[in-house]
C-alpha cells in the first residue's frame, strides 16, 4: 500500500470517529485533534499531553510541541476554533526566564475550525500541510544538524544582503530559502554558534524589546553566562 493510500485510510478512520456536536466540550475536541495529528504525522514518537493541550516529543537535547491554543471568543455549541504552534527547546534547561530559552517557536496565524465533521477535516489536512511542509523539515534538521541550521541562516542573510537575484538558481539558495522566515533566538545561536553569531542574534532580539525588558534581559545573560553549574554548557551534548 503506498502513503497516499495509507494516510487516506488513516483519514477515513480518524472521521469515522468523529462524534462531536454542540454539546461537545472544546477539551473534548482538542484532544481528539492531537490524537488525529498523532496518528498522521510522518515523525513517530509524539505524546499527546493533555494538560498543555500538546504534542510532545523528546530527543536527546531536544523538546518539540505542537500545541493548540484555543479562541477566547469560542461560543459553546457554535464554534471551537483552535490556532496552531510549534515550539523547540532544549530538553536540560531548568530555570532562565528572562532569557528567549526556545530554540525555535513559530505560530500559524490562523484560527482552525474543529465543531462539524467537514470542518474537522478540512482543519485536520490544512494542519498536516502547514506541518509536513513548513516545520517537519526544520525539525528533521535541528535533530541531526542544528549547526547547518545556523550556517543556512548565515548564507540567507549574506544573499539577502548583497547578491540575491543571482543565486535565485542555485539549488543550496533553493534549499536555504526554505529557512528565510524562521526566526531562532539567542539561546539557540548560544548553544551551537559562535560567539559572534550569538552576539549578532542577541543584538537582533534586544532591539525588539521594549527598556525594561532589556534591562532583565541583559541581567538574565550575565547571570547565564557567569553561572558554571548552568544546565546548558557551549557544545555539550
Amino acid at each position: 500500500m503506498n502513503n497516499n493510500s495509507s494516510h487516506n485510510t488513516s483519514l477515513d478512520a480518524i472521521l469515522g470517529q468523529y462524534a462531536y456536536n454542540e454539546q461537545s466540550s472544546s477539551t473534548e475536541l482538542i484532544e481528539f485533534t492531537l490524537k488525529s495529528l498523532q496518528s498522521l504525522l510522518p515523525l513517530t514518537g509524539f505524546k499527546v499531553v493533555k494538560s498543555r493541550k500538546a504534542l510532545e516529543m523528546k530527543t536527546k537535547e531536544l523538546l518539540i510541541s505542537f500545541y493548540l491554543q484555543a479562541n477566547r471568543h469560542n461560543t459553546a455549541g457554535t464554534s471551537i476554533e483552535v490556532m496552531l504552534h510549534c515550539k523547540v527547546t532544549h530538553i536540560k534547561h531548568k530555570s532562565y526566564t528572562g532569557l528567549s530559552e526556545s530554540y525555535y517557536e513559530h505560530s500559524e496565524i490562523k484560527w482552525y475550525e474543529l465543531l462539524g465533521k467537514e470542518a474537522f477535516r478540512d482543519s485536520l489536512l490544512s494542519m498536516m500541510e502547514y506541518i509536513t511542509q513548513h516545520e517537519i523539515p526544520l525539525i528533521e534538521q535541528l535533530i541531526s544538524d542544528p549547526r547547518g541550521v545556523i550556517a543556512a541562516n548565515v548564507r540567507n542573510e549574506e544573499i539577502e544582503g548583497n547578491e540575491q537575484g543571482k543565486h535565485k538558481e542555485n539549488e543550496e539558495y533553493k534549499n536555504d530559502a526554505k529557512l528565510k522566515d524562521k526566526i531562532f533566538s539567542p539561546y539557540f545561536y548560544y548553544r551551537y554558534g559562535t560567539d559572534a553569531q550569538f552576539e549578532q542574534a542577541r543584538q537582533r532580539y534586544v532591539a525588539s524589546l521594549s527598556e525594561a525588558q532589556k534591562q532583565q534581559y541583559d541581567e538574565v545573560v550575565i547571570k547565564f553566562q557567569a553561572d558554571k553549574s548552568s544546565p546548558i554548557k557551549r557544545g555539550e551534548d
